[in-house]
């Protein structure tokens, strides 16, 4: 089954213990995970147009640093930028430890997602239940200093549980305060939920569509909210996940056979060629082509019939995006928030040496309209960039409500 999921070093603080992390590795280990990991990409990874087998002499003009690397931490930062530079999503090589930790349901960390940038360690997002949350660390605050030093990778805040930190966080209005952060062991699985808003308004929030995703406890919120006249689909920070669970979703919201959209996959492509020799295969002509579309199906309930807005931010990605972009086509929802990632590929995992694993790209995605989202974005109708504060109201929310009761065209 294809898994969508952004990139691991760019959306979660790892937890690997310290002593995994900087675990050294030999010249001879190193180049079996490169063998493992050239044979992955140029043989097994498909995107349309994309020249695979360009990857090792592209890999080769970055060997000094893999070279310099010599523990797992370093090297696997080190090809995780090569791969980065490949210029696609859904490619990451994976440690030992977050080969295992990608399908445990706890973890060990700060609880929260967080991105490079000059100042130090933007957050994008913390985990409710999470020791950042705990200690006051807010989405979009930025942390400046870690025991007295910027901050320069995620990695500045890896540890074992119990190890703490001194922390230096910078708000909106640049104002600065010191924490003591402590990392703990804590549920990676969110709960789903239904709020209401008055009576006739019901946000679903669906955290991710891999763990936490259950199929029976989404129909019994989508139930619930089709009691209200709007509902608002809260997307923002959910990274994706497993293909029929997005397939599931867009069956609670839209009528049984409505296609979609189409995956693109090395099959597909090739049977373009065959039919349209000569003819540019880019992925918009090859899903306006493709027979074959991705559709809803019959579910277990009724579609929700009321109107419907879409919450996104930079976190929401892959399947979140091929979501927002189904329901502002051809339901008519309003999207609201900021850009999504623009990162909607499908991928696998496959085990490799050494104990680490590759993540890969298998297949393309365009909208049933011709929009290609990977490195374009879902574009919110209402952009809201203003982030909640404390346990005040969430500006998002509040224009979501303001545009579905009609006071926003």
């Amino acid at each position: 089954m294809a898994i969508f999921r952004r990139l691991v070093g760019a959306l979660v603080v790892s937890c690997l213990a310290v002593s995994a992390w900087a675990q050294e590795l030999t010249a001879e280990q190193k180049t079996k995970i490169l063998a493992d990991v050239e044979g992955i990409v140029t043989e097994r990874a498909f995107v349309p147009g994309v020249d695979f087998s360009k990857w090792k002499t592209f890999i080769e003009s970055k060997q000094k640093s893999i070279d310099e690397a010599k523990d797992v931490g370093a090297f696997t930062r080190a090809v995780n930028q090569t791969l980065r530079e490949f210029g696609l999503s859904h490619m990451a090589l994976l440690n030992p430890r977050s080969t295992q930790a990608r399908t445990a349901t706890t973890t060990v960390g700060p609880g929260m997602s967080l991105v490079v940038e000059d100042k130090g360690l933007r957050v994008r997002a913390v985990v409710p239940e999470g020791p950042a949350k705990a200690a006051g660390i807010s989405e979009k605050e930025v942390i400046t200093a870690v025991n007295g030093a910027k901050p320069t990778t995620i990695e500045a805040l890896n540890g074992e549980k119990g190890a703490k930190f001194k922390v230096e966080v910078e708000n909106e209005k640049g104002e600065k305060r010191e924490i003591e952060l402590e990392l703990k062991e804590y549920s990676t699985v969110r709960k789903n939920t239904v709020t209401w808003f008055g009576e006739d308004a019901a946000l679903v929030r669906v955290n991710s569509f891999t763990r936490g995703y259950e199929r029976n406890n989404i129909e019994e919120l989508i139930t619930e909210a089709s009691k209200a006249k709007h509902l608002i689909l809260d997307l923002r920070s959910n990274g994706g996940g497993a293909v029929n669970n997005l397939r599931h979703l867009l069956s609670c919201l839209m009528p049984d056979n409505t296609a979609y959209g189409t995956f693109i996959s090395r099959t597909t492509a090739k049977d373009f060629t065959d039919a349209k020799p000569g003819e540019e295969a880019t992925p918009e002509k090859i899903a306006d082509w493709a027979p074959v579309k991705a559709k809803t199906v019959k579910g277990k309930i009724e579609p929700f019939k009321g109107t419907i807005a879409v919450l996104i931010n930079r976190g929401s990605a892959s399947a979140s995006e091929i979501c927002s972009a189904a329901l502002q086509e051809l339901r008519g929802a309003k999207v609201i928030g900021t850009k999504t990632a623009g990162a909607v590929l499908a991928s696998v995992f496959r085990n490799i040496s050494e104990g680490f694993s590759v993540q890969y790209p298998v297949s393309d995605y365009v909208t049933i309209k011709g929009k290609r989202l990977e490195k374009g974005p879902v574009v919110p109708d209402f952009e809201v960039t203003a982030v909640r504060q404390g346990e005040g109201p969430d500006p998002v929310v509040e224009k979501a409500l303001e545009v579905l009761r009609g006071g926003s065209k």
